[in-house]
C-alpha cells in the first residue's frame, strides 16, 4: 500500500487567507458605519504624536519651536482667543432655541430666550451618617437580649 500526500491548502495558508478576509471585512463594515477608513485615522494619530515628539525635542534641544506649549509638562501658554472658564460667580446663560434648552457661558442668540441660571457649589459626595451602636438601644432591647442569652445558656447547661 503505497501512501499519497495529500493535495491541497495546508491548514496554516487556510488560517492566514482568514485572517486576511475577515480584516477586509472587519474595514469595511467601519468604514460603511463611519464613514471613514480606519486607516486614515489611525495616521492622523501617529501624525499627532510625531508633532508632539517633536516640539518636545525642539524644546529639550532649545530650538524655538512654532508652539508655545509644553505637553509633557502640563503648561500651556495664555491663549488670547480662548474664553475664560464659567465660575460661579459668572455663571451661566440658559437658552431656550426653537423648544431647544442649552447652557452656555456666551450670550445667547437674539432670536433665543435667555435666563441666567446660578450656579451653586456642591459639597460632593457626603458619608453616610454612621448608624446607631448598641449602647443605644432602648433599656427594653437590652433587657430582652439579656433574658433571651440567659435562656439559651440554662438551656446548653442542662
Amino acid at each position: 500500500m503505497k501512501i499519497r500526500k495529500q493535495a491541497g491548502l495546508s491548514l496554516i495558508s487556510v488560517m492566514i487567507i482568514f485572517m486576511l478576509l475577515g480584516a477586509l471585512a472587519m474595514g469595511f463594515l467601519y468604514t460603511i458605519r463611519t464613514g471613514r477608513l480606519p486607516l486614515n485615522d489611525q495616521l492622523q494619530r501617529w501624525g499627532k504624536s510625531a508633532g508632539v515628539i517633536s516640539n518636545e525635542l525642539k524644546n529639550a534641544a532649545g530650538v524655538n519651536g512654532s508652539n508655545n506649549s509644553s505637553p509633557a509638562s502640563g503648561t500651556v501658554a495664555p491663549n488670547d482667543n480662548m474664553p475664560a472658564p464659567v465660575t460661579v460667580e459668572s455663571g451661566v446663560k440658559k437658552c431656550v432655541i426653537n423648544g431647544t434648552v442649552t447652557y452656555s457661558d456666551t450670550e445667547c442668540n437674539q432670536r433665543a430666550d435667555a435666563k441666567n441660571v446660578k450656579l451653586h457649589d456642591a459639597k460632593g459626595f457626603e458619608r453616610p451618617k454612621p448608624k446607631e451602636d448598641d449602647s443605644s438601644a432602648s433599656v427594653g432591647d437590652q433587657d430582652f437580649r439579656q433574658k433571651m442569652l440567659n435562656k439559651a445558656i440554662d438551656k446548653a447547661s442542662r
